[in-house]
């Protein structure tokens, strides 16, 4: 049974090359994302073709549940084509063997477009889909946003520096902070990071919100460095303003946490950004991934800081695909 050997070191090196390589890489699926999520399980199963090299990989993540059954998690997984819904048959088989029964549900969410016609596929070969079906289709309905807004670099072949991107309006806001004096660095210290949750707490206080403690993001630094994890901070006559937090990974940086302090701030969030994006361009990352948004209206505040940045239309992936493993604890655990 192919299920990786954490103890192997000349194993968990392939696995690790395989995933960083792969075209459908997922910082979420890199081994580090199981020592960031260290209160659950990790479980990592792949595939090879005749030559014995790694065709396809899924490294799950089992955490408790009221029951005595596990949920088995694959964020942004699995590492494959998954269209190729056959292949994909053949990996998640593994992965039930290897879950052993533990698991009520295998659920994995991989950033592949939504199609009816997908979706009836998945359906089809016994998966249970939970996207627009969800009674409640917002932004929080499942794990991950469904709606995301993506800058897709590739498109600006020529483009050196983030204002090569935008019309002039754009540019204009983009212009603002650093014309007011903002300016940022970034990098991947304990320094930043103390920084970052300066801003991170305060914004979360001032929505009245839960935050993730300090130790979370200790432990994501040390599992990524900073090639692979960057804190980006905005400030003005040293005073801090803003921050953010990017990871690099496969094709794409994904900006995955902000903070801003109270009062004025000198549009430093969209300096962040400005230089964020800058980031992509210099190391030709082929997306930016500004994340997810509740809807695409202008009611919704997430969507119009984003748009700023991504002109296109939301990207709207097919959601949370469940195999699941025992009926009776599903239908009592999941309710759409």
């Amino acid at each position: 049974m192919p299920v990786l050997n954490l103890n192997d070191p000349q194993a968990v090196e392939r696995y690790e090359e395989f995933m960083r390589q792969s075209p459908y890489g997922q910082v979420t699926q890199d081994l580090g994302w199981a020592k960031v999520k260290n209160n659950w399980e990790p479980v990592d199963v792949y595939l090879e073709d005749d030559q014995g090299a790694i065709i396809a990989a899924m490294s799950m993540l089992l955490g408790d549940t009221p029951t005595d059954k596990k949920f088995a998690y694959a964020s942004k997984g699995p590492v494959m084509d998954v269209t190729d819904v056959d292949l994909l048959d053949r990996l998640v088989d593994e992965a039930v063997k290897a879950l052993d029964g533990r698991a009520y549900v295998l659920r994995f969410d991989p950033e592949v477009a939504y199609s009816d016609e997908f979706n009836t596929t998945l359906q089809d070969h016994g998966y249970v889909t939970r996207n627009r079906n969800v009674a409640d289709a917002g932004m929080h309905a499942t794990i991950q946003p469904r709606l995301n807004m993506v800058l897709d670099l590739t498109k600006f072949p020529d483009a050196k520096t983030t204002l090569d991107l935008y019309p002039s309006k754009t540019k204009s806001k983009i212009k603002r902070p650093f014309r007011d004096g903002v300016e940022v660095h970034s990098g991947n210290s304990a320094t930043e990071l103390d920084e970052f949750f300066k801003t991170y707490t305060t914004m979360a206080e001032r929505h009245g919100i839960t935050h993730r403690p300090i130790e979370y993001f200790q432990r994501m630094q040390a599992a990524f460095d900073a090639d692979t994890m960057r804190i980006f901070v905005a400030e003005r006559e040293g005073e801090l303003l803003s921050t953010g937090i990017a990871l690099k990974y496969g094709r794409k940086i994904w900006y995955m946490y902000a903070g801003s302090m109270d009062g004025n701030t000198y549009y430093a969030p969209y300096a962040v950004q400005s230089e964020m994006i800058q980031w992509a361009l210099d190391t030709n990352t082929d997306l930016y991934d500004l994340g997810g948004i509740e809807s695409e209206s202008t009611d919704d505040s997430l969507y119009v800081f984003k748009h700023v940045f991504v002109k296109d239309a939301p990207r709207e992936y097919i959601g949370e695909i469940d195999k699941v493993l025992d009926p009776e604890f599903y239908a009592e655990l999941v309710k759409d």
